[in-house]
C-alpha cells in the first residue's frame, strides 16, 4: 500500500483516561491501546465491537476531536502531503476535510433552527458567504442524501428520525471531505430506514470517492457496507481483514462470538461457532495477557500472561490470538 493510497493512518495510537479520584481510587482506562491502522482512499472500513470497546474514541481521535495520549494520527491529502492530526495542530482547512456523522441526530443538530440555517451556518464559518454558492452546495448535498429541497424551510424538529440523519450526513458532505467518521449512524433507526441510509452512504462513497470509517456494533450491517472490517475489543484491534474473509472465516474467538450472537436461518450454520463466556455480562479488564482471555473458551496459560501481537495469517487478514 503506497502513501498515495492512504488517507488516514494511526501509528501506535493510545488514548487513556483517568477514572475516579478524590474519594475513590484512581484508575486508568485504556480506551484506545496501541492501535495502528491504515484507511485507504475511497475505502469503507467497518469498525465493529460492543459498547465500551473504544470505537468512538478511535474515530474522534482520527479527526482531531480527541487528543492522543501517545502515538500519531496522520492525514494525507490528495497530493500525498502528510499532516499530523491533534486538536492543537489541526487547521481550519484540514478540519473541513475530516468530518463526522454523530450517532444521535436529535442532539447533534439544534431542533429549533430552520433546516436551511442549520446548513448555512457551518458554510458561513468556513468563509462561504455568497447566497448562490451556499444554495448550490446545499442542493448538491441534498441530492446526495435524497432529501427534497422543500424541507429547507422546515424547522429541524419537524423532520422524522430518518430525515434528521440524512440532514446530518448532508451537513458533513457540504465541506467536500476526504474522510468521514460515521459513528453508529443507523443505530437509532428502524430496520427499514437502516438499509436506506446504508445504501446512501455506499452511493456517496462510490460517487465522491470518500473514505469512511463506519462504526457499528452490528456485524451484519458492516458486512453490507464495508470493504474491510476491523474488530475492536477493549481498545485493541483483535482482527482486521477483507469483509468476505472476516464473515466466512472469522479467526479470533471474539469475532466468532459476535457472529454467533446473530440468528441464522440455515440450521447447519447455527452451531458453527461456540457461545462466549459472558460470566456477569460485563466486560472484564484483565491486568495482563490477552484482553479477551477472561471470556475465551480456548484460553491457555500463555494467554493470561502474554499479549498476542496482530499477525498476518493470510494475505491482508490479521489476527491477534495465540491460537495462530
Amino acid at each position: 500500500m503506497s502513501l498515495g493510497d492512504i488517507v488516514i493512518e494511526t501509528k501506535d495510537l493510545k488514548v487513556y483516561f483517568t477514572k475516579g479520584g478524590f474519594l475513590s481510587k484512581k484508575s486508568i482506562v485504556k480506551a484506545v491501546d496501541d492501535v495502528s491502522i491504515k484507511i485507504r482512499r475511497g475505502e469503507i472500513l467497518g469498525l465493529v465491537g460492543e459498547s465500551g470497546s473504544g470505537k468512538t474514541t478511535l474515530g474522534r481521535t482520527t479527526i482531531g476531536l480527541q487528543a492522543p495520549t501517545e502515538g500519531q494520527v496522520i492525514y494525507y491529502n490528495s497530493k500525498g502531503i502528510s499532516h499530523l492530526i491533534t486538536p492543537k495542530t489541526i487547521t481550519k482547512d484540514i478540519r473541513r476535510k475530516l468530518q463526522m456523522i454523530y450517532q444521535d441526530p436529535y442532539s447533534s443538530i439544534d431542533p429549533y433552527m430552520k433546516v436551511y440555517d442549520a446548513l448555512r451556518q457551518p458554510l458561513y464559518y468556513a468563509g462561504i458567504r455568497e447566497r448562490a454558492e451556499i444554495e448550490e452546495i446545499i442542493h448538491k448535498a441534498f441530492d446526495d442524501v435524497g432529501l427534497p429541497y422543500e424541507l429547507l424551510n422546515n424547522y429541524v424538529f419537524q423532520l422524522s428520525g430518518g430525515q434528521r440523519q440524512r440532514l446530518a450526513i448532508a451537513r458533513a458532505l457540504m465541506m467536500d471531505p476526504d474522510y468521514l467518521v460515521a459513528d453508529e449512524p443507523v443505530t437509532m433507526l428502524d430496520a427499514s430506514l437502516k438499509g436506506l441510509i446504508v445504501e446512501d452512504l455506499k452511493k456517496i462513497n462510490q460517487s465522491r470517492g470518500l473514505s469512511i470509517l463506519f462504526i457499528t456494533h452490528e456485524l451484519p450491517v458492516a458486512k453490507v457496507i464495508a470493504h474491510r472490517i476491523a474488530i475492536m475489543y477493549l481498545g485493541k484491534i483483535v482482527e482486521i481483514g477483507p469483509t468476505k474473509r472476516i464473515m466466512e472465516n472469522p479467526l479470533h474467538p471474539y469475532t466468532q462470538a459476535l457472529l454467533q450472537a446473530y440468528p441464522r436461518l440455515e440450521p447447519e450454520a447455527r452451531d458453527k461457532f461456540f457461545k462466549v463466556n459472558v460470566r456477569e455480562l460485563e466486560l472484564v479488564w484483565p491486568k495482563s495477557g490477552c484482553k479477551f482471555h477472561p471470556r475465551c473458551p480456548f484460553v491457555m496459560k500463555r494467554c493470561e500472561t502474554e499479549e498476542p501481537p496482530l499477525k498476518e495469517v493470510e494475505p491482508g487478514h490479521y489476527v491477534a490470538c495465540w491460537l495462530y
